[in-house]
């Protein structure tokens, strides 16, 4: 008896160790995303570089290239990075490093611009790129190292929630950041353009170092350290998964189509000031309506995930086809009314966050992690070129086309991975 009762009360001892490791791996995972979060906001891809770039040349061209450098350099290279980080017993080093490289990033570009001004719209465009490239092939190692720490760190049974978590305090924290980003780029800043952009940069570099801090201090269980395989062995084990796993094939599938309403999204700010002659200070009010949609969407999201990731995935795609439609009915009415567009296109985008990330979890086998997410993010990387194809949409035809073009593909991936849940395992 008394025998029994110590070896209980070394497991009492262990599942608390555990739980309270769980809850610190928890707050400090939700402190990164928050913070996360609000950087992204800062230097947002689809609001803040393009109203920046459109500010200094016309270029339907370069606005597409910004999504395309980001989503290609940083999903593409995925495939490669996590044969080499997969053998690794610990990831934490890698992720570490990647949050550095893209803090120096935004540092640097916005000291240069806020110092030296757009005396050169070459170069300051050419660094743009440049440093958008290094930026984001630095996310593309930590978002590998990121899908298997988290993995470890945090149990099956409170991902969903851990997303969700991740989701509502970034975008709580990004809202309060789209009534800095409205001052600063408003009439009322002391810094005028490109300076108040200048700023937007430092401040984005200052939130990923505190993104940093909060990742800090999250426990990574070590994992096994294994020989990293040659690389015709490594991609015929990709193969291997493709052919044998159905259900990742599908979910391969539906997130290729999901990016299709991602190619859009740049291009509702660009259409709203062609169309309507909406001032640049609305640019600050469009973000906070994304990310207060965002916010609001995911205790919806966080809930569904928990009962079924599937459902979140079918629910994104809905939402995502309905927002061009709406965009196209908008325009007669007050620029305010367009918020509704930027509340419906960030509760897609949190919807296919919250969505697709529990859902590779689930198919993923523990030990496959890290090439799972790989084989994700290369095949994401496809969707690279979808702003160029926006852009000859728009170009060639108009933004009336190219927005019910995407409504179309979304139906699409709705009508698929709908009949696809009769079978789901």
């Amino acid at each position: 008896m008394t025998c029994f009762s110590k070896w209980d009360r070394v497991i009492i001892i262990i599942m608390k160790e555990e739980q309270e490791s769980e809850k610190r791996n928890f707050i400090g995972g939700v402190i990164h995303g928050t913070f996360l979060r609000s950087s992204t906001r800062l230097a947002d891809i689809d609001l803040i570089l393009p109203a920046f770039v459109s500010s200094i040349t016309g270029s339907k061209f370069l606005i597409a290239l910004l999504p395309s450098i980001y989503f290609s350099t940083g999903r593409l290279p995925q495939l490669l990075f996590s044969n080499y980080v997969e053998p690794r017993a610990k990831k934490k080093p890698f992720l570490y490093a990647a949050i550095l490289i893209r803090a120096f990033m935004w540092f640097l570009f916005g000291f240069l611009v806020t110092w030296r001004g757009i005396s050169n719209p070459a170069l300051v465009l050419s660094l743009l790129f440049s440093f958008l490239l290094i930026y984001s092939l630095a996310g593309s190692l930590g978002g590998v190292a990121l899908t298997d720490i988290i993995g470890k760190a945090i149990s099956g049974a409170n991902r969903a929630r851990f997303y969700a978590a991740r989701q509502i305090t970034g975008s709580l924290l990004a809202f309060a950041t789209g009534f800095l980003v409205r001052y600063v780029l408003g009439e009322g800043f002391y810094y005028d353009f490109p300076q108040n952009y200048g700023i937007l940069f430092l401040l984005s570099g200052i939130a990923l170092l505190i993104g940093f801090a909060g990742f800090w201090i999250i426990k990574e269980p070590a994992g096994e350290k294994s020989d990293r395989k040659q690389l015709n062995i490594y991609f015929s084990d990709v193969f291997k998964i493709l052919q044998s796993d159905n259900d990742f094939r599908v979910f391969l599938m539906t997130r290729v189509l999901a990016g299709f309403h991602i190619m859009i999204i740049p291009y509702y700010v660009v259409y709203f000031k062609e169309v309507a002659g909406v001032a640049e200070s609305f640019v600050g009010v469009y973000l906070m309506a994304r990310v207060f949609g965002g916010a609001v969407s995911n205790f919806l999201w966080g809930k569904v995930a928990e009962e079924a990731s599937e459902k979140v995935i079918l629910l994104c795609l809905l939402v995502a086809g309905l927002t061009p439609l709406i965009a196209l009915g908008v325009t007669s009415l007050n620029p305010l009314y367009y918020s509704v567009v930027f509340v419906l296109a960030g509760s897609a985008i949190n919807a296919r966050m919250v969505g697709f990330n529990t859902q590779l979890l689930e198919l993923a086998p523990e030990d496959k992690r890290a090439t799972y997410s790989g084989i994700r993010g290369t095949t994401i990387a496809l969707t690279a070129p979808l702003p160029f194809l926006a852009g000859g949409l728009i170009e060639f035809f108009s933004f009336q086309f190219a927005f019910l073009f995407v409504s179309g593909v979304m139906l699409a991936g709705l009508i698929v991975n709908f009949f696809h849940q009769f079978n789901w395992k």
